[in-house]
């Protein structure tokens, strides 16, 4: 893996260890909290989190809208902590797996998503990151806001 890639990967250990550490902070009821009516529940966006990773990876490499639909409904976890973490953590390591197979001439190859952005594999890794802390940051203010809790979890190196 490039040295560029594991800078990446360096923030998003943290960042996937700091949603961990979150969701052990939760109760199982908090999963069902849905703080706008017509978003995702805290659970439904942790659902979505958990398979973020390798799916972005998969749209990265050219999957089509089809084979998407068919991984997400293959993969998505119970609504439940234990099956979301197990999620998170296999489909992060299939990210990491997934970009150290690739040559550097591969990272820097454009792909075109099944909607028509083009990137290039590296930049399409740089889109999961920015994905990840994205929905990291709407779950944080979820628990601050709605749940009025702070989960007291680190958050930024």
């Amino acid at each position: 893996m490039n040295v560029y890639s594991q800078g990446v990967f360096h923030q998003m250990d943290m960042a996937i260890q700091s949603v961990i550490n979150i969701i052990h902070t939760l109760r199982a009821e908090d999963l069902n909290v849905k703080p706008t009516q017509e978003k995702m529940s805290i659970g439904e966006l942790l659902v979505h989190m958990s398979v973020l990773c390798e799916a972005d990876f998969l749209i990265g490499a050219g999957a089509s809208e089809e084979e998407m639909d068919i991984f997400y409904a293959d993969s998505e976890p119970a609504l439940n902590s234990e099956d979301i973490i197990h999620s998170l953590t296999k489909h992060y390591t299939a990210l990491k797996h997934g970009i150290a197979g690739l040559t550097e001439e591969q990272l820097l190859t454009p792909t075109t998503a099944y909607w028509g952005g083009t990137h290039s594999r590296y930049e399409w890794l740089l889109d999961t990151q920015a994905h990840f802390y994205h929905h990291r940051g709407q779950l944080h203010a979820m628990l601050v806001h709605v749940l009025q809790r702070d989960p007291k979890v680190q958050l930024f190196e």
